[in-house]
């Protein structure tokens, strides 16, 4: 049976909602966290390695670049966790309606940014 379904391959022309934005949100912090786990136990290794190496990981934390990988990590497992909590709660049947997962998933996407501000405010 052959389905005939309009197919629209221009992604630019879709409007996701705020529940869909947070929903792939979740999911890149989720990817980017397993990259940090990577990236965090490399400079660990490093650091343990002798007292040089913490020395170069030291110097490595004070410049711009790596702050802002550390700023990217802090981000995205702060995303991760407000996200999770937003799905627990909603795993226990409460803010499950339309309206409330929109304005529940706003308030996840605005309070992650607050709280990655003030993270960038910290590291920097």
């Amino acid at each position: 049976m052959k389905k005939q379904r309009p197919v629209n391959l221009d992604l630019s022309t879709i409007k996701l909602p705020a529940a869909g934005k947070a929903s792939i949100l979740h999911r890149i912090s989720g990817v980017m966290m397993v990259f940090a786990v990577g990236i965090l136990i490399w400079t660990l290794s490093i650091s343990l390695s002798s007292a040089e190496g913490f020395a170069s990981v030291k110097e490595c934390l004070e410049g711009g670049f790596f702050k802002f990988i550390i700023w990217g990590i802090v981000s995205a497992l702060t995303y991760h966790i407000v996200g999770g909590f937003r799905h627990l709660i909603m795993d226990m049947g409460h803010l499950e309606e339309k309206g409330s997962g929109q304005t529940s998933a706003k308030f996840v996407i605005a309070l992650w940014i607050v709280l990655s501000v003030l993270a960038g405010v910290w590291i920097w």
